[in-house]
């Protein structure tokens, strides 16, 4: 049977570790998102109003990659911990 303490440490550590991928999958998202919105500036400056639909597929782009960074960052802690902690329990 497994504590409540080493339940609440090992709980401790994947928020920690979620909170970490966040930032990871965050700054990842907002480069790409940024840089598609900075490449297409002057175009969007000068008037191409075509110019408009690449960036925001890039930004939204941005978003889906950094999400998924963070999310399966997040799926893979929790296995790793979970199976590193049945070890341990044994």
């Amino acid at each position: 049977m497994v504590s409540w303490g080493f339940a609440f440490k090992k709980g401790l550590i994947i928020f920690l570790w979620s909170i970490l991928w966040a930032i990871v999958g965050g700054v990842i998202g907002l480069v790409i998102s940024g840089g598609s919105l900075f490449a297409a500036m002057p175009a969007l400056m000068s008037g191409d109003v075509s110019a408009f639909g690449g960036a925001m597929v890039g930004i939204f782009a941005g978003m889906i990659i950094g999400s998924l960074i963070a999310s399966i960052g997040v799926y893979a802690t929790i296995v790793k911990i979970t199976l590193e902690s049945v070890k341990e329990a044994e």
